[in-house]
């Protein structure tokens, strides 16, 4: 759930009859998570007087929906993602304190994608097969260049950048639409061999570590895989 554009309605339930348009009674998200998992995507975007709201349904451990008063228990797991830091926005009064507390039990910090590059290019062909299931077509064959401005890329968006430019790519659009920024120098041989470690161990795991399989999808004879998965430090 997208806490950036969820109405309260769609959050908590509502009855019917309980505004202009409320022709028939639904659950909410919170109701739907009941023995679940309610995962609140881009909580920093919820606005303070949803934050209260939530809080108490937290706390009570159950809703109310809108239009009435008939409390419904809900048991259910909490996770929560946010792009700003909320201790920040506590402190800068944009965030509740107290519900900050309510679900800081487990935190979990990701790096930013620019600062995990071994990680880009598998994901991006990763993405590029889902996008290309999706749409009912063959997924594209990126090529050398293309790798090299992945990794040269700022991705501020992070995984849905990386996704979106995916979804581009499936559709024959160019991937990245911003001016390319390069955030740290590195060597072309650096990035060359970057390059060919992600796209060994993307193969590695298709095949399932089946050498032979993964020469034969690389083009290359077996011996020359073992040497480069020796040279690149890539254990099968």
């Amino acid at each position: 759930m997208n806490c950036a554009a969820i109405p309260e309605s769609q959050l908590f339930g509502v009855n019917s009859g309980a505004y202009t348009g409320a022709v028939q009674s639904r659950a909410g998200f919170i109701e739907a998570a009941h023995l679940g998992t309610l995962y609140l995507d881009e909580i920093d975007s919820m606005p303070l007087a949803l934050q209260a709201k939530l809080l108490r349904a937290l706390e009570s451990r159950g809703v109310e929906r809108l239009g009435s008063t008939r409390f419904i228990p809900v048991d259910m797991r909490v996770i929560a993602s946010a792009q700003q830091s909320l201790h920040d926005m506590v402190e800068q009064g944009t965030f509740r304190r107290d519900l900050f507390f309510r679900l800081n039990v487990v935190s979990i910090r990701l790096a930013p994608l620019r600062t995990r590059q071994e990680q880009i290019i598998p994901l991006f062909l990763s993405m590029v097969q889902q996008e290309a299931e999706h749409f009912k077509c063959a997924a594209p064959t990126p090529s050398p260049t293309l790798f090299q401005q992945l990794l040269c890329h700022g991705w501020l968006g992070n995984i849905r950048e990386l996704r979106s430019a995916a979804k581009r790519f499936v559709l024959g659009l160019p991937p990245l639409c911003e001016p390319l920024v390069e955030h740290r120098a590195q060597p072309f041989k650096e990035k060359l061999q970057q390059i060919e470690k992600s796209l060994i161990e993307a193969s590695l795991k298709r095949h399932a570590d089946c050498v032979e399989s993964v020469a034969m999808e690389l083009g290359i004879p077996k011996r020359t895989l073992y040497y480069r998965l020796k040279h690149l430090n890539i254990f099968n």
